[in-house]
């Protein structure tokens, strides 16, 4: 059975992913909590924040806070599979090892963590997502270049047409998206601000945005997962809608 639920954001919202608030979330949706075998993290889950060694088996933090979210995450009971987003550490990333998983490869930050490359296709309990993921952080000028904010949370052109090809490779059908940001129809759903033309339309100014909307008008599936607007919109609403913005509840998926 998959979790899916949104940002993290390192310890600041573990609590989202905590067993009671997931057992709450299942219960809800009269499901057994002890049947998770995978949580998926739609971006900012940041770990590792800190730069650390990295290996073949994953990271090594020597930060306090990533040493105890690393234990805390490798003692749950299924696996986390994280979407990239704005606010993770790319440069750590980068290094980490590549292993084979979902018939495609995925990132290894431990044994039990992994971070779900964009642009690729992941079949997962038999459903076949598209991962997304990134977006454009618009508090940047208060962060630090490499410490709090990287360039890399934007696609490069040679990533985005490499997602293209992987539409056309599976003829441009999937069962769910899963990204960081969403779509400027889904973002629209999280506040009526949107409803305003001149508001709705500067949300393309995200170059991501402008990307997931390509993506948007190209494929077909049941539902688009995304986070980064700290919005629950999308569980109140997840029997009418194919957007689905998600924060600290948690969506699970049988069928």
């Amino acid at each position: 059975m998959i979790y899916i639920t949104g940002d993290t954001h390192n310890s600041e919202d573990m609590t989202t992913v905590s067993s009671r608030n997931m057992k709450l979330c299942c219960a809800e949706q009269k499901s057994d909590y002890q049947k998770i075998t995978n949580l998926i993290i739609l971006g900012d889950f940041g770990l590792p924040w800190f730069n650390c060694p990295v290996d073949e088996d994953g990271i090594h933090p020597t930060n306090k806070t990533d040493i105890y979210l690393l234990d805390w995450y490798n003692k749950k009971p299924f696996k986390i599979l994280a979407v990239m987003g704005n606010h993770d550490n790319y440069e750590m990333i980068e290094k980490l090892p590549s292993v084979e998983m979902f018939d495609s490869t995925a990132l290894k930050v431990s044994e039990n963590i992994f971070y779900l490359k964009r642009g690729e296709v992941y079949n997962i309990e038999n459903k076949k997502f598209l991962i997304l993921g990134g977006a454009k952080s618009d508090d940047k000028e208060y962060r630090i270049p490499y410490k709090s904010w990287w360039h890399q949370e934007e696609w490069t052109d040679e990533e985005k047409e490499r997602c293209l090809q992987r539409l056309y490779d599976h003829n441009f059908h999937f069962d769910y998206v899963l990204s960081h940001t969403g779509p400027s129809k889904g973002i629209a759903c999280t506040d009526s601000y949107y409803l305003d033309e001149e508001n709705f339309l500067q949300l393309k100014t995200d170059s991501t945005v402008a990307f997931n909307d390509i993506i948007d008008s190209k494929i077909a599936y049941k539902k688009w997962f995304f986070g980064h607007w700290h919005s629950d919109w999308g569980y109140e609403h997840y029997q009418s809608t194919k957007y689905v913005p998600l924060y600290r509840l948690g969506i699970v998926l049988l069928e």
